[in-house]
């Protein structure tokens, strides 16, 4: 059983799994701010050193399915530690690493290692979410990963300009140790797999069964692709170049134009999430998606750094929909089955990051950047209108009508 104490109504135990979560994100983005230094240092192309970042995202892009399955019939307290092992010993490799293909192998392994700790984190975050407060709960996840993604690239940047890059992987590895020791003793309480966990049963009047599960399961993971194409292809990709060619910004008005939109979206993520525990998770995504591809279209507006900074919150405030996805993956199928489910949506939000900097960078570079984000808005509203579609309106009226109860009752 886990505790029930925490703060705003989060369980500790959920608190605990987002900050081990956030010492884990610290293998994702540390070095690549130093990637110039690792570029000279290995005297490599720029292509190689986009390989060393790659090779990271493509092996969690593809242990991203297996994770679930190996979970549930590993364990997943069994798959953390091995996970974790490998995660220190790959952090090792990178820090002593001669060779460009010592440290490849390094992101490698990491990628391996943490794209299977982040299923069996979110997994376990589910299973201490009670249905009442399961978007609130939820958003802890985003909370987490967002907060690693800004924070560590700065330390990386701190580190190497002190030390140079390859004490970032001995910081990487303390961390994972750190982070273990937290999931695991998290793990040890709960029973994952097998719906006895503390908040991890599920209720039967939200379930979906055969055609309807696999038609709302699709509808939400393409949503979650179309999230994370606008994110690392439209705010990592096209935002700045657009800012910098077509706008005339500099540097540092593009990066406090990221940070502003980093903190909107920090912002309303618990906000959102407890927005879909009161007025439907189907409601909340749909109205995200759509919010998010006017913020897209919005950016063909802008013309000075005032208008930038005011669309860039818009996108970034759009973020309040992100734990609802999870959540409602999480509610519509049996609990045995939240793991397997969890792995999925962690390869839509991998594939995503993955596809969506290389199809608009593509688009904007043989037409412009007014077709590319068009591309990005199509592909948001396509998102919006399969969810509305697939994802039945009664899941939607049954946590209302619940919602509204509790409010009269209290």
């Amino acid at each position: 059983m886990t505790t029930s104490s925490g703060f705003g109504g989060i369980p500790r135990d959920s608190l605990l799994l987002g900050i081990s979560t956030f010492a884990f994100i610290a293998a994702t983005n540390i070095l690549t701010p130093l990637l110039p230094e690792v570029r000279d240092e290995f005297g490599v192309s720029i292509a190689t050193a986009g390989l060393i970042v790659g090779s990271y995202g493509l092996a969690r892009l593809l242990i991203d399915l297996p994770a679930g399955f190996l979970a549930d019939r590993v364990g997943h307290r069994r798959i953390s530690i091995i996970a974790v092992i490998l995660l220190v010993a790959s952090s090792l490799l990178g820090w002593a690493a001669t060779s460009v293909e010592m440290l490849i192998a390094s992101r490698v392994v990491s990628g391996i290692a943490a794209g299977t700790l982040g299923t069996v984190q979110v997994a376990a975050l589910a299973a201490t979410a009670t249905g009442p407060a399961r978007g609130r709960i939820m958003s802890v996840f985003g909370l987490a990963n967002n907060a690693g993604i800004a924070v560590y690239p700065l330390l990386g940047g701190v580190i190497g300009a002190v030390w140079g890059w390859r004490p970032t992987f001995l910081v990487t590895a303390v961390l994972a140790v750190v982070a273990g020791v937290v999931l695991l003793g998290i793990l040890s309480r709960l029973q994952l797999g097998h719906g006895s966990a503390r908040g991890g049963g599920s209720d039967p009047e939200l379930v979906l069964e055969g055609p309807a599960k696999t038609r709302a399961s699709f509808a939400i993971n393409f949503g979650v692709v179309a999230m994370m194409v606008h994110r690392a292809g439209v705010r990592n990709t096209i935002l700045p170049l657009y800012a910098a060619t077509v706008l005339g910004l500099s540097g540092v008005n593009i990066a406090t134009a990221l940070a502003f939109m980093a903190v909107s979206g920090l912002l309303v993520a618990t906000p959102g999430g407890m927005a879909g525990d009161r007025f439907g998770r189907r409601r909340v995504i749909v109205t995200g998606l759509i919010a998010i591809a006017a913020g897209d279209l919005a950016l063909i507006l802008t013309h000075d750094l005032v208008t930038f900074l005011l669309v860039a919150g818009l996108v970034g405030f759009g973020d309040f929909f992100t734990a609802s996805q999870t959540a409602l993956l999480t509610e519509i199928v049996p609990a045995a089955e939240r793991t397997r489910t969890l792995s999925g949506y962690r390869f839509a939000s991998d594939l995503g990051a993955m596809i969506g900097p290389i199809i608009l960078a593509a688009v904007m570079d043989t037409a412009d950047t007014r077709t590319a984000l068009i591309l990005a808005v199509a592909i948001l509203v396509t998102a919006a209108t399969l969810t509305y579609t697939f994802v039945p309106s009664r899941v939607d009226a049954l946590r209302i009508r619940r919602a509204s109860s509790k409010a009269t009752q209290a």
